[in-house]
């Protein structure tokens, strides 16, 4: 709900379909464990796996297409 319908922008998080960040794998992981920027960390709520299966959706789904 942070980033909006299909990551394009929500009331708090920025737009995903438009962030460099959101094209790079490692970046995105990042922000999701430990949060940053005005996100909340989520290492302590989601399981590796579940911050690996965000992490790839967000990158494969959400980020700009070249």
């Amino acid at each position: 709900s942070c980033h909006g319908a299909e990551g394009a922008g929500g009331h708090v998080g920025p737009d995903l379909q438009k962030s460099p960040v959101a094209e790079n794998l490692a970046q995105v992981e990042k922000q999701v464990r430990n949060g940053g920027g005005g996100m909340p960390p989520f290492a302590d709520v989601l399981s590796d796996e579940e911050i690996d299966t965000v992490a790839h959706y967000v990158v494969e789904q959400i980020a700009p297409k070249q």
